[in-house]
């Protein structure tokens, strides 16, 4: 039987990253350039955490449910990202992080996550801000959450 579980998007969900991206916006910054920009801030100490949702998911995993933090952040700051998590987040936790040189839409890339987290879990619902994620995991037959 498998271990059941809980998807959560990092971005949006569990930390305001909003003022970076209106800062990329206010810089004029695309493409690899905004995406370089949003790396070397993603994870500053000035980022607040969501405690609402980092206790749910605290609780869903005393109750013995797997958290597993599917982002489209990229690989190359996943040991960032992983610090950053464990200063606020009291659980344990797997990563699904987006590959290098992945240029996806977000959707796609955790689509692939959700296929992989399958084969070992029994996933009972996603959490996102995005859309486009909430209809694809909602397609895949999930309850799913929208964090604002």
């Amino acid at each position: 039987m498998k271990k059941k579980a809980i998807i959560c998007d990092i971005d949006g969900c569990l930390l305001d990253t909003a003022h970076i991206h209106k800062e990329i916006e206010e810089k004029g910054l695309d493409g690899a350039d905004k995406w370089r920009y949003f790396e070397k801030h993603a994870n500053s100490g000035d980022i607040r955490f969501n405690y609402t949702l980092g206790a749910f998911l605290e609780s869903l995993a005393r109750d013995g449910y797997e958290i597993i933090i599917s982002t489209a952040r990229n690989e190359s700051i996943r040991h960032q990202t992983i610090l950053r998590l464990r200063r606020s987040l009291d659980c344990k936790f797997k990563l699904f992080m987006r590959a290098s040189n992945d240029i996806r839409p977000a959707c796609e890339v955790k689509k692939k996550h959700l296929k992989q987290i399958q084969e070992e879990y029994a996933v009972e619902m996603a959490i996102d801000d995005e859309d486009a994620n909430l209809d694809m995991f909602s397609k895949n037959g999930l309850f799913v959450m929208k964090a604002m």
